[in-house]
């Protein structure tokens, strides 16, 4: 006799793992954006405070992945055994080429400030090679983390390149935004940072619109969970208005009005935060599947 079949959300992934995909994906783009940050001189201070700030995101992120989904820190390096086919050990090896290549492309710029100048001399000429590495593992973690969630076909919801596009972008936009923030704050405002923000957010706009026609044209499961996401006060709030909206419209008027405000890039990251991890964890929480399977 067939079994009856219905709705339900999955039970393998829980909170954590939105907080380790907001991290993780913050601290991918830092490390990204210090590399690039390293060819323009007036922006120089900027490269210490992206990658510093990146270590510190993925320690985060990595505390998350090892004591919540991975459970012991013990585990981190048993998945390292199977790198050719776990998706999670994807994620261990990038945060440990972040480490270890972020850390040697920063030691020139303050070697001598930390009492190695002989290292930061030795360093020098192979610190673009260090950067390029960790610049690409930084940007490639949002997209295999995302990837690793929308890989699933069971959860039509996440099953869409759309959604690790969406982590990309929007963690790029939250590091762009914290970035500058940090220098407004001191009087420095960058009006190109407004401008890569207001880029960032059309290309958020047109990928959440991209995701939103996926959940309606796609499965009943699908559907579901879209419906749940937008019956939550909290997501409605955080992500389309405040995480969406707001930086889109904000951003557009700063830049095509010639304003800058100290405040204004602040504000900016504190609404991609918000929307970041408000979108992550409505998407994790929400995932619809049927169960049981039709076997």
């Amino acid at each position: 006799m067939a079994k009856p079949m219905h709705l339900e959300r999955q039970e393998a992934y829980e909170w954590p793992v939105s907080v380790y995909l907001l991290f993780g994906g913050f601290g991918g783009a830092l490390m990204t954006l210090a590399f690039v940050f390293h060819f323009f001189a007036a922006t120089a201070p900027m490269v210490g405070l992206s990658v510093i700030s990146g270590l510190v995101m993925f320690a985060v992120a990595g505390a998350f992945l090892v004591f919540f989904d991975l459970e012991r820190p013990i585990n981190a390096i048993y998945s390292l055994n199977n790198v050719a086919k776990s998706g999670i050990s994807w994620d261990v090896v990038l945060i440990a080429l972040n480490y270890v290549f972020g850390i040697l492309f920063i030691i020139p710029e303050y070697a001598e400030l930390i009492g190695l100048g002989s290292l930061g001399s030795a360093l020098a000429p192979y610190q673009v090679f260090f950067g390029a590495i960790a610049a690409i593992a930084g940007f490639l973690f949002p997209i295999i983390s995302g990837g690793l969630l929308a890989a699933p076909a069971s959860i039509p919801l996440w099953h869409t390149p759309a959604l690790p596009l969406l982590f990309l972008v929007t963690s790029f936009a939250l590091a762009l935004s914290f970035v500058g923030s940090i220098f407004s704050v001191s009087g420095t405002v960058y009006t190109v940072f407004i401008g890569g923000i207001m880029g960032l957010s059309l290309l958020v706009f047109g990928i959440s619109l991209a995701y939103l026609e996926h959940t309606h044209n796609g499965p009943i499961e699908a559907k579901e969970g879209m419906h749940r996401m937008l019956k939550k006060v909290r997501f409605v709030l955080l992500y389309p208005i405040v995480g969406l909206a707001f930086p889109l419209v904000f951003s557009i008027y700063l830049f095509f009005a010639g304003a800058s405000f100290t405040w204004s890039l602040p504000v900016l990251a504190a609404a991609f935060f918000l929307g970041g991890f408000a979108l992550r964890n409505c998407v994790v929480n929400n995932g619809v599947q049927i169960y049981p399977w039709p076997y």
